[in-house]
């Protein structure tokens, strides 16, 4: 029997580290039918975006040349993901930004990732300086079209560290077994968005609402949230609008160019600063 390919991608250049330990243990939960493979993605070479839309355009694809192609096609390849991402500085390292950044060019492999079971795992040092990672992270991997179905934080500042936490196989089979069920793990999350899994949220008049999806919530006695309304633009066919939306706004820029080349011109010069050329000898 094929074995089923589950793809982690590792966010640390640390070798051993604990962002490759989870998505090791992770692998190891799965059992005996599938075979993970890992990319380390600082060593991958990521060029911000451009925005020049040329993605968008049919049988057009991304002008930078560099691994983002690659890695979608990696992406597309596998049955499930795991992204494990280090928490340096309140927020997850910044490459996985790089990648949301890019993706349009996803678009062009249609709904290939959308079905994709993802399970995300920030690793820190310390609760205090969790700040937005874990939601950051859920949303950026998220951005990519992929369905993240469970998220946990794992503790732990040396290499290995996260390991030894008395709840790190309770985190693992939970990740784990949010791959392998048929039901989002988010039901489990009391204080999270069952949508996105944010647990930001803003006020409204009407109550909560999720800081990324636009989901609206309201505290019950117990404390615990009720959401009664799920914006249309983070359904599916809300996405699918989306794109197309993008589409439209390319063919129309040559109608508005002339005009907006006008209100280019009238801001042109600007004095711009620059780091001094590297000697070459």
């Amino acid at each position: 029997m094929e074995k089923k390919k589950l793809t982690g991608i590792v966010g640390s250049s640390r070798r051993l580290g604990n962002a490759e330990i989870v998505a090791k243990a992770i692998g190891e939960g799965l059992g005996e039918g599938w075979d993970l493979s890992l990319i380390r993605l600082p060593h991958l070479r990521i060029q911000p975006c451009k925005g020049c839309y040329a993605c968008l355009q049919p049988g057009m694809s991304c002008n930078l040349q560099d691994d983002m192609a690659w890695l979608l096609d990696r992406l597309c390849e596998a049955d499930a993901l795991v992204v494990a991402v280090p928490d340096y500085i309140l927020g997850p390292v910044g490459m996985v930004k790089m990648l949301t950044d890019r993706a349009l060019q996803a678009l062009a492999r249609g709904t290939a990732l959308w079905k994709k079971r993802t399970v995300v795992a920030l690793t820190l040092g310390r609760e205090e300086y969790r700040g937005y990672a874990d939601t950051a992270l859920i949303a950026q991997v998220a951005g990519l079209g992929l369905d993240v179905v469970g998220t946990e934080c794992f503790y732990g500042t040396h290499p290995g560290e996260a390991a030894i936490a008395v709840d790190f196989q309770e985190k693992i089979d939970h990740l784990a077994g949010a791959l392998l069920g048929d039901e989002r793990a988010s039901v489990e999350y009391g204080n999270r968005c069952p949508r996105c899994l944010s647990d930001l949220f803003r006020t409204h008049p009407q109550g909560l609402e999720c800081a990324v999806c636009k989901s609206l919530a309201e505290r019950k006695d117990d404390g615990s949230l009720h959401f009664f309304f799920f914006h249309p633009e983070f359904s599916e066919e809300g996405q699918i609008e989306h794109i197309n939306w993008l589409q439209m706004k390319k063919a129309e820029y040559p109608h508005l160019k002339n005009r907006l080349k006008a209100v280019q011109s009238s801001y042109q010069g600007g004095t711009w600063l620059s780091p001094p050329q590297a000697q070459t000898g």
